[in-house]
């Protein structure tokens, strides 16, 4: 089974499900952070975040208790909307790219206009 990239969003919206398929982003992930770097924009997984409860369970399997764990980050559906257009923009993407970016876009626009906050999560 492969990693999935996937929306997270700080509320819910009321008859709205912010699936996205997100494999094919989680595979092409270095390129995709040279295509973002390329554009000048925030490549995606700047907006990846976990929750405490999610990242101190990690932390608890892995035995690494000591460690920090920081706080849960939002981020504004524009912030991601510019990432993901800039790399739609970018010319030919690998296999199954374009359409898990039209599926976060598509979520990302949704969550604009229900004022909304998002962070990226990776599904393993």
């Amino acid at each position: 089974m492969s990693a999935a990239l996937y929306i997270v969003t700080e509320k819910e919206i009321p008859d709205f499900e912010p699936f996205v398929n997100g494999k094919a982003l989680s595979k092409a992930n270095d390129e995709l952070d040279l295509l973002a770097k390329a554009a000048n924009v925030r490549p995606l997984m700047n907006f990846f975040s976990i929750g405490p409860d999610e990242a101190a369970a990690i932390l608890d399997e892995a035995g690494d208790e000591e460690l920090l764990i920081s706080a849960e980050q939002w981020f504004s559906p524009e912030e991601g909307l510019v990432t993901v257009r800039a790399l739609l923009a970018s010319g030919e993407l690998p296999h199954g790219v374009k359409e898990d970016l039209d599926e976060f876009e598509t979520v990302l626009e949704t969550l604009r206009k229900n004022s909304v906050r998002w962070h990226l999560a990776v599904d393993y």
